[in-house]
This record gives C-alpha cells, structure tokens and sequence, in this order.
C-alpha cells in the first residue's frame, strides 16, 4: 500500500446554554485528532455531570493518544499474477481485522463511560455521544466516527477535492453550486424510526411531537452500543460534530454555506452557534469544527498551537468542575443542587427503561 501524507486536526469548538435553559448539560472535547461531543440528559446538575464524565473518560482513554497503527505484513508472494492478487488480498484481510481491533478498542472506552455514569448518577441520567478520530491506519489515513443518541457528525462535501477557500464570501448568498452537506450519523430516535420505516416523512420528523425521544443512551442501563463509520480521509476535509441544539434550529443548506465559506474553523463554529441562538436557541448548542490539514502546518492557522481550538475560558456558573467533584454529590442535595431523579428539562426524554435492564 502507498503511504499517505501525514494529517492532523485544526479544530474550533464553542457550547453555549441557548436562550431558554438555566444550565449546559453539553460537553464537548478535543484531544489530539479526537474530537467528541455529548449531550447530557437528566435535569440540573445530572446531565453536564453525565456529559461531562463521557467525555472525559474519552480524553484519559490512552489509545486516543495514538495516531497511527502499523497493519501485519501480507508476507512474501511471487511475482506472477496470481501472485499479486493474493498479496493484495492478504494485505486487505490484515487492514480489515486492525481496524475491527481498533473499533472493538473504541467501543471498550465507550462502555467504560457508560459504567461509569450508571454507577454515579444510579440510571437517573444519560448522555448522547458523536466524536471523530483521524487517524493513520497501516499508512492510510482514516476517519473513524462514532455515535450513540441523535447528536451527529456531518461532512462537508465539494465536487473538488480543494480544501476550504481563504477567500472571503458572504454566507447570506444562495446555496453554493456544488456544496453540500452529507450527514454521515444516523439519530437513534424515534421518529428516526419512522422516517426508516417509511411513516412519516423526514420534513414530519422536524415537527413530530416524540422527536426529543432518543433509543440509545449512555448511562440508562438501556441499549447503548454506537455505531461506526470508516471513511477515507484527505487533506481539506471538514467535518463538524454537534448537539441537537445546533442541527435542530439550522437548515442543512446554511450550515453547508457557512462551512463552506467561512476558512477557520473556529470561526466557523462561532458563525453557526451565533445563528442557531439567532434562530430560537431552544436547547444547549454545542459545535466542533475539524479540518484535516497537513500534520504540523495548523501552528500559524490560528489555533492554540496544539491543533486544539477550544480556547481556554473560565468556567460558566454552575459547571460542574470535576476536578473536585466526587460521586456522592449527586445523592446529596446540599452539594449537588437537586437530585437526578428530578424532571427532565422540556422536551426532554430519556430512554424507555428494558425489562431486563441492569
């Protein structure tokens, strides 16, 4: 296989509580080429907990500290025909088995998160997961998204392969000839059922009154297992993660004209969570925004150095600092504001409880 030139993540992120809710139950990450949103469910003080351990468990996981994988050699063959094709063969088998390794390795973390939470919060409180890793798999570079619940990872997608353009370009124009927006997560929701099933219409799904219900969540005791997405990465691609605070308040057409014309990720995800309060703010909003640029070039894009673009901040009132944050706060209403067994913020539900559910 041909070596691939090495990437990295240029990244800008931003959450904000939106117009109508007291608290940010979202988390968001970035770690390396790792970059992870969660959407925590449970009322004050239980969902940001909940969000908050997912992803940090994520940040400490030491096998996102990597960003490449060697594969197993595909082993001398001679130099016939047939030769070759076993060789290539082999070598396909020998990418496959490392990258169902790696994903197994993925889905470990995720579960250790979702103990986690069950253990601290008692399955009172939940959060939703998407995030990206790029990474360089037996020297192909790779995206690697994940997701449980209905926050999502999408891709902008060109008729060319150009990178983003530096040139500055209104987002207030029509939709750009040959930009689009692919959603590359699929919501675990209820009315995502529907529409699959053919009940109701993706336009119905955008008003249907059980629209807030997701089927998987971390933390619930319920089915939470996520799923995966391989997908050949490139210099110039962008990506962005997000609550359902963002995708819900924003068309699909003016998220692609944004990221597609607006050159810093950071600014970018700026542009789009300024809009989505704009346009109601009716739930937390988080967003990453992830370029893959040439390893080491992102230093002077602008970003913290460090390809990171979370610019550090002090805490907002009422985030939970887990630094000094143990898990009895929960159970005790004098620490923790309120217990987890609380109401639900509006719209807001968790998982159906499973019989058999632990």
């Amino acid at each position: 296989m041909t070596e691939s030139l090495d990437l990295a993540t240029c990244i800008g992120a931003t959450t904000n509580r939106g117009n109508h809710r007291s608290n940010n139950e979202d988390s968001l990450m970035t770690r390396g080429n790792l970059s992870a949103v969660a959407d925590g469910m449970g009322g004050h003080e239980a969902g940001e907990v909940a969000s908050a351990m997912c992803v940090n468990t994520l940040a400490a996981a030491e096998l996102f500290t990597r960003s490449s994988f060697e594969v197993d050699s595909a082993g001398e063959a001679s130099d016939d025909s047939r030769g070759i094709f076993k060789r290539r063969r082999k070598a396909t088998s020998n990418l496959n088995a490392k990258i169902m390794e790696i994903l197994n390795d993925i889905k470990a973390v995720i579960g250790e998160a979702d103990e986690s939470i069950k253990s601290a919060a008692a399955m009172r409180a939940g959060t939703t997961l998407t995030g990206a890793w790029l990474v360089k798999i037996g020297g192909q570079n790779m995206w690697i998204i994940f997701n449980v619940g209905d926050s999502r990872t999408y891709r902008l997608r060109r008729d060319t392969d150009q990178p983003i353009s530096e040139q500055p370009t209104s987002v207030s124009q029509t939709p750009i000839e040959g930009v689009s927006l692919e959603q590359i997560t699929v919501d675990h929701s209820e009315v995502q059922y529907l529409v699959d099933t053919g009940q109701i219409t993706a336009l119905e799904a955008l008003t249907h009154p059980r629209r807030n219900v997701i089927t998987r969540a971390l933390g619930t005791g319920n089915y939470w297992e996520p799923d995966f997405w391989v997908i050949p990465a490139k210099k110039g691609d962008r990506l962005m993660m997000c609550s359902d605070g963002l995708s819900g308040e924003l068309s699909n057409e003016y998220m692609a004209r944004v990221l597609s014309t607006v050159s810093h990720p950071k600014d970018a995800a700026d542009v789009l969570q300024a809009a989505a309060i704009r346009s109601g703010g009716r739930d937390n909003i988080s967003v990453i925004v992830a370029d893959a640029v040439e390893a080491g070039s992102c230093v002077n894009h602008g970003c913290d150095g460090d390809t990171d673009g979370v610019h550090a901040e002090e805490p907002e009132e009422g985030v939970i600092d887990l630094d000094n944050w143990h898990t009895n706060d929960l159970h005790d209403p004098q620490s923790a504001g309120g217990r987890p067994d609380g109401p639900l913020a509006p719209d807001e539900q968790l998982p159906p409880a499973r019989p058999d559910a632990d």
